[in-house]
């Protein structure tokens, strides 16, 4: 296993007007660490400089002790890195059965070692098939063993998940999970699903226009987000603007929040994780009232409706009674949760 640190990386598009950075990543070596954010936030940008296959502008990247590039300068080529790729489609080759596949990227690998290899990842009858012949499950395993049929130090992962069918997504990350242990090797995911990022790893690397917004412990970040980005992203939060009355005071849908007089309320947001609110029985006089928009059943978290207070979608664990359209009485858990409506605004202090 190594470490993987990127130091002060920019990289620049000027004509798709994407840029990437700067931005500073300290990955220890065994750690199973997730890139997350919505579509064009940089994650598989990130993942590639890493990889060596592509080049920023500026900044360092190493792996272990190793500088493997310096700016756009590549130290180390990319099949040099002790690295295992694992891309979004798979990006198999037509031509070439799954034995033939670990053989390629490692030609000393005798044909019992590469059967022994597919039987890891549950491939062990499909040893002669080419990827047309396999499901799109089957695929991704077959990706996945070639990627450690070289034996790497760093394994990335660009959205591994994504071409497989959603009811084999479990099984398959706990694979990744397993075998990463078992290899001891340092992981790098990218995702867009909070879920698929929770199952394969235990740190999580917020991204979100080309900058980190957070990196932290997955637990952490979950339940004690520091930005407003950061909640609605991971914990289906709503972030609730927040104006000024007409005496000047700082107020959000749900009533105060406590915010100075000199405070620019636009940087802010009142943020309400599910569990912020519950419902007000028997109903006060002071509960809050929202309409039901629809109501959602998860095998997990039991039963949720879904309210619109000042256009945000709120979920409040509800009793399996509740339907469309009810009037909920609800109440405020704990003081307001106020948190930077971006990644560049200052702590409250």
């Amino acid at each position: 296993m190594q470490s993987v640190v990127v130091e002060d990386l920019c990289l620049n598009r000027p004509r798709g007007g994407f840029r990437l950075g700067p931005l500073s990543l300290h990955l220890a070596a065994g750690s199973r660490t997730a890139l997350v954010g919505a579509s064009g936030s940089g994650k598989t940008t990130l993942l590639r400089c890493i990889a060596g296959l592509e080049s920023p502008q500026t900044g360092r990247i190493a792996i272990g002790e190793r500088t493997v590039a310096d700016g756009a300068r590549q130290l180390v080529a990319p099949a040099a890195r002790r690295l295992g790729v694992v891309f979004q489609d798979g990006a198999l080759w037509p031509h070439l059965d799954a034995v033939a596949h670990l053989r390629f990227v490692r030609p000393e690998l005798t044909r019992a070692a590469a059967l022994e290899q597919l039987a890891r990842v549950g491939l062990a009858d499909r040893a002669t098939r080419k990827p047309a012949q396999l499901s799109g499950g089957e695929a991704q395993r077959l990706a996945l063993a070639r990627a450690l049929a070289a034996d790497p130090q760093v394994l990335l992962l660009d959205e591994p998940l994504g071409a497989v069918d959603v009811h084999l997504r479990d099984g398959l990350a706990l694979l990744v999970r397993t075998l990463a242990i078992e290899s001891s090797l340092t992981v790098i995911v990218v995702t867009h699903d909070r879920d698929e990022a929770l199952a394969m790893a235990e740190d999580l690397v917020v991204m979100d226009q080309g900058s980190i917004v957070e990196h932290g412990p997955a637990a952490e970040l979950v339940r004690q987000p520091r930005r407003a980005f950061t909640a609605r992203f991971l914990g289906r939060a709503a972030c609730l603007p927040i104006r000024r009355d007409e005496r000047g005071e700082a107020r959000s849908a749900l009533g105060p929040v406590p915010l100075p007089r000199d405070a620019d309320v636009a940087a802010w947001s009142h943020v309400v994780l599910p569990g912020d609110l519950e419902l007000d029985e028997p109903a006060t006089a002071a509960a809050l009232r929202a309409r039901v928009l629809h109501v959602r059943f998860d095998a997990l978290r039991g039963t949720t409706a879904v309210l619109a207070i000042d256009g945000q979608p709120v979920h409040v664990a509800c009793g399996d009674a509740v339907r469309a359209g009810d009037e909920l009485p609800l109440r405020v858990r704990g003081a307001p949760r106020i948190l930077p409506a971006t990644g560049v605004a200052e702590e409250l202090r």
